[in-house]
């Protein structure tokens, strides 16, 4: 897991989270702390997912020859090109935040997190 905030211009906070492990989904909570507060996500938060549901990469595949069929080729054969599959658009949705909320971070995705925070 990795994870970026950033406070945005509009007042708003996003959080960028990387969940690295390809098998396992994970739930976390999130807390904005400084030296006197902790605030966190309140009302409604946008949630942006980029995950294996919407983009997953399969490499080029190959043929590997004993020996070229022609003096002077490589004995290696490029069947197919990379291609993602499926490629489709961010999955997005809504939930409300507040001190006790978890968020989904399914496997290997990147999840964008915004919304305002409220101090407790």
């Amino acid at each position: 897991m990795t994870a970026y905030a950033v406070k945005r211009p509009d007042g708003q906070w996003s959080v960028m989270a990387a969940n690295r492990d390809q098998l396992n989904a994970h739930r976390v909570r999130i807390w904005f702390n400084d030296s006197t507060t902790r605030n966190f996500f309140s009302g409604p938060v946008q949630i942006s997912t980029f995950g294996k549901t919407q983009y997953q990469w399969h490499p080029a595949e190959t043929q590997f020859l004993a020996h070229s069929e022609n003096p002077g080729e490589q004995p290696v054969i490029a069947i197919t090109k990379g291609r993602a599959d499926p490629d489709g658009p961010l999955m997005r949705s809504t939930q409300t935040g507040g001190k006790d909320s978890w968020y989904d971070l399914p496997a290997a995705s990147v999840v964008v997190i915004r919304g305002k925070t409220e101090g407790k």
